[in-house]
């Protein structure tokens, strides 16, 4: 197995900057994430590891081989589009034999009719024949051979585009949101069978999506990128739970985390509304900064006690949980918290409420949206 490797990579068409000294380190069997909005550079990174692009600054390397100025035939390396980018008038068993055929038989071998008379043909095309069919069992989609992508569902389409990236058995796998064009549930149901064909199969893999639920479940490390650079590379848990920049924070998670603004005292404590939220934060005193909190990690309570003072604007139930959007006192801020419909009962609609929250689920973040440490544990929760 290969690792694949992304060094200082830099892109600009004119005066637009895709991509800003973005380095990102695969290793051997590794599933890597790319997740980011639209226009985050995400899938210009990844024709850069195809070939299909080139970096302006940068480097692209797989295993010990500098891929850079290889041309993409060269790298050993199958990207699955978003398109699927499979030929109609092939089918399915013809579309994932088109990069067997293309690599193990000569230009002769390949012609109609004519090509069946040169010496080996027959032999080669038996073992492609034998090779796509493994592949396809795999998938299950073996019973599909004989049709036509017309002829097929998204979702077999799908498939049948895995086949053809899978049945070279390449160094390393790029795939550009394969599933964006499938409905919710068929692509919670196929994002797992990627996963386990990526066990099974052991390739390096790079993941292009939007979707958050996908990078968190699906990958290793995930890579969240916003306008062209590269902000956190860490585990799903450590993205979401240890965000380093406050972008990241606010891209990561649903319900969204609640962002506060509070102060910072002459004891390095985070106050807001006059109650203490943190302590021992390196900042200056006096300084505004930024607190999170993430939704399930918000704490309410009756009139009385200890907390900020707020209000219930609706409460939502979603079965195995429910949201509760609330309003601050005073200065009209909307939060939400995530609870068990348990812990929901007894609160309505317009009922006053106090909010509070652990101090190790209080995340702070400075002026230009940095993740600032946190020395010391808090005496108690939001109590001033």
């Amino acid at each position: 197995m290969s690792g694949l490797a992304l060094r200082g990579i830099s892109k600009a068409y004119g005066d637009s900057h895709i991509l800003r000294d973005v380095t990102i380190e695969a290793e051997p069997g590794e599933f890597v994430a790319l997740v980011g909005p639209s226009g985050c550079g995400k899938t210009t990174l990844l024709r850069i590891a195809a070939g299909l692009d080139h970096p302006d600054h940068g480097s692209v390397w797989l295993g010990e081989r500098d891929m850079t100025a290889m041309p993409p035939s060269e790298r050993d390396i199958a990207m699955v589009f978003q398109s699927y980018a499979l030929y109609p008038h092939l089918t399915a068993g013809q579309n994932i034999a088109v990069p067997l055929a293309m690599r193990d038989l000569t230009v002769w071998q390949r012609l109609p009719g004519i090509g069946s008379f040169v010496p080996g043909q027959r032999k080669t095309r038996t073992v492609i024949q034998s090779r796509v069919l493994e592949t396809a069992r795999s998938l299950k989609i073996d019973h599909l051979l004989g049709r036509k992508p017309g002829q097929m569902s998204g979702g077999q389409r799908q498939r049948v585009a895995l086949g053809r990236a899978l049945v070279r058995s390449p160094a390393a796998f790029l795939m550009d949101e394969p599933l964006s064009n499938l409905d919710a549930n068929l692509r919670v149901h196929t994002r797992a069978e990627i996963v386990e064909l990526h066990r099974l199969a052991g390739v390096t893999t790079l993941y292009v999506t939007h979707d958050q639920a996908e990078a968190l479940s699906m990958a290793d490390r995930v890579a969240v990128m916003m306008g062209g650079r590269l902000l956190q590379f860490d585990t799903p848990e450590g993205v979401y739970r240890n965000p380093q920049h406050i972008e990241v924070a606010r891209f990561i998670g649903s319900p969204q985390i609640n962002l506060l603004t509070g102060e910072v005292d002459a004891a390095h404590g985070v106050r807001i509304g006059g109650r203490l939220f943190a302590e021992g934060v390196e900042a200056v005193p006096g300084s505004a900064v930024t607190v999170g909190i993430r939704p399930e990690a918000l704490k309410l309570g009756g009139p009385g006690q200890a907390g900020l003072g707020a209000s219930v604007r609706r409460i939502e139930f979603l079965g195995s949980e429910t949201l509760v959007f609330i309003e601050l006192a005073g200065s009209g801020g909307a939060l939400v918290a995530k609870l068990a419909p348990d812990a929901a009962t007894g609160f309505g609609q317009g009922q006053a409420i106090t909010i509070a929250a652990a101090s190790e689920d209080v995340l702070v973040f400075g002026p230009q949206g940095m993740r600032q440490s946190v020395s010391l544990p808090m005496r108690k929760a939001a109590n001033g």
